[in-house]
């Protein structure tokens, strides 16, 4: 199975890695490789079985072998010099294109890859390949590697489920006419075109909004409501809600992110309430903060507001100054550890010049008693050197900022070695200088 990527609100269009060697493809744009944009892109769609890889002997210096060298012992790429690797499909069905039922289709191997380090998914039985003729050569190749194929295990063992899905799609007139049946791919399992079809109302959405109905948002609500948590379906179907609004959306994603306490669930939530309603988000964060017993509760609504970050010229100093407090308020070593690394990310993110810096000086001065580890310290440090005040210019003269701790955090750095590094790339780079949050990830 192709490795599943994770998007979330820091990072919209994040190009996908996998996280593993083996086959698997990688620096694509998930939203731009749905099964529906590969469609559109493919010249050829054809369902078949990859029955081998020959090695054709070319001239020295051939393109593919350098650009594909040896890695991982062949495992990810497989470049051989004199060699282009071609990889032949036994075409069972054709969907879209002029080749023939029966016939052998050949396509340059994926990195040059050898037959026996494809996937065992592509290996062992059909699968559905999207594939287009490149423009250097014209030489047949599959659309973004093995993003490009959906097998039969990613279709929960249903290939031709697959294939009537795109089939279907090759026959709409429009993107928004194949929406219905779209939204019935969603069985909410975990495969292939249940994820994509997330996406496409997530971050395609412009082809549908239009022409979706209260029905249809409704639909989209329910399925949100109904996603496992933690899978990559809930994560696309919270966005879905915040970019298609239905009635009832906002407090359906109030009670998803309170009672998943993931960070991609906080983070998606947080954007969607925006798109729904900034303000009101806001304030029902606060009001939920007042009646909040649970830990895991307090730390989602605080990790919330910092994603938010009310801010006085927007919101109104009222609930920039409750949010401040409310994160001030938890910068004590006596605070739980993983709330307290939620108040941290969340003081750096608020951009709260001096009014936290008090206490994270407490923090850091009392390390050798306080009980804190290496992580909340470091934490209190790229905050503290986040604490910053920007003077605007007169005239022509650029905005001055400066850093409110700065002599302090140079004394420090000086004093403990540990320490120095992270003061020296938290001055440099107080907002992407990463703290571990709850889930003890950087953040």
């Amino acid at each position: 199975m192709k490795t599943k990527t994770l998007f979330c609100a820091l990072a919209l269009m994040a190009t996908a890695f996998a996280v593993t060697a083996h086959a698997e493809a990688r620096n694509y744009l998930h939203y731009k490789t749905t099964a529906l944009r590969l469609a559109d892109q493919a010249s050829t769609i054809v369902t078949g079985r990859l029955v081998r890889v020959d090695d054709v002997k070319v001239a020295p210096g051939n393109r593919d072998a350098a650009r594909f060298a040896r890695k991982d012992n062949g495992q990810w790429q497989d470049g051989q010099d004199g060699v282009r690797r071609e990889a032949v499909i036994r075409v069972s069905d054709v969907l879209k294109g002029s080749v023939a039922a029966g016939s052998e289709l050949r396509v340059v191997s994926m990195r040059q890859l050898q037959f026996a380090a494809y996937d065992e998914d592509l290996r062992g039985g059909e699968a559905l390949y999207f594939i287009a003729a490149r423009q250097e050569d014209g030489r047949n190749v599959v659309l973004m590697d093995e993003r490009g194929t959906i097998s039969a295990p990613e279709c929960n063992n249903n290939l031709a489920a697959g294939a009537d899905f795109v089939r279907g799609y090759l026959a709409a007139p429009a993107k928004a006419a194949f929406l219905n049946k779209m939204m019935d791919a969603i069985d909410l399992k975990g495969g292939r075109l249940s994820v994509d079809a997330c996406v496409e109302l997530a971050w395609n959405h412009e082809d549908y909004s239009g022409a979706m109905t209260e029905e249809q948002r409704q639909r989209v609500l329910a399925l949100a409501r109904l996603s496992k948590p933690g899978s990559e379906e809930r994560n696309e179907l919270i966005t879905a809600v915040g970019r298609h609004k239905p009635e009832g959306g906002f407090d359906a994603l109030m009670e998803i992110m309170l009672g998943d306490h993931a960070w991609s669930t906080t983070s998606l939530a947080s954007m969607s309430l925006e798109y729904i309603d900034r303000g009101a988000a806001i304030v029902r964060l606060l009001q939920e903060w007042d009646a909040a017993t649970d830990n895991g509760v307090r730390t989602v609504i605080v990790r919330s507001l910092g994603l938010i970050r009310p801010k006085a010229d927007h919101d109104g100093p009222e609930l920039r100054n409750r949010t401040l407090q409310i994160v001030g308020s938890l910068l004590v070593a006596g605070t739980e550890k993983g709330l307290l690394r939620e108040a941290l990310i969340a003081s750096r993110d608020l951009r709260s010049e001096g009014v936290h810096m008090a206490a994270l000086k407490t923090l850091i001065d009392e390390r050798a008693i306080n009980g804190l580890s290496d992580v909340e310290v470091k934490g209190a440090v790229v905050a503290l050197a986040a604490a910053r005040k920007v003077i605007k210019g007169e005239g022509k003269n650029p905005d001055t900022v400066v850093v409110l701790a700065k002599d302090y955090l140079q004394a420090l750095g000086n004093s403990d070695p540990v320490l120095k590094q992270v003061v020296d790339a938290a001055v440099k780079f107080p907002f992407t200088t990463l703290i571990a949050g709850a889930d003890g990830l950087g953040h």
